[in-house]
């Protein structure tokens, strides 16, 4: 797999409908090994639309290349929107594939 960038997620704030609740799964790919599942979350159950928000970062930063979603329920799950906040920090290097990081010329001002 080439290098991708990076990314830190830290929440996910969901706009939903669910009168029996539900279970919101993420897979994340951080590389060549494919998704696997890195986060469980659940929502609890709303009798009309409200907006719930879950921590990512807990109990360590997600990162990842690519995230990929599923939602899980005995009833029925209507979903709005939503909004999830993350950070590229960078690019993840393998090294086995023969790639090098080389640093860019630095200026000190003098």
């Amino acid at each position: 797999m080439p290098a991708g960038r990076m990314n830190q997620f830290k929440d996910l704030t969901l706009h939903y409908d669910a009168p029996a609740g539900f279970t919101f799964k993420i897979y994340a790919n951080a590389g060549a090994a494919g998704a696997t599942l890195a986060r469980t979350l659940t929502f609890p159950a709303s009798t009309g639309q409200r907006p719930h928000t879950l921590p990512l970062d807990n109990p360590s930063v997600l990162e990842a290349v690519l995230l990929k979603y599923r939602a899980e329920s005995t009833g029925i799950v209507r979903l709005f929107g939503g909004v999830i906040r993350w950070r590229p920090i960078g690019v993840y290097f393998d090294g086995a594939n023969g790639e090098v990081w080389e640093t860019q010329e630095l200026g000190f001002g003098i």
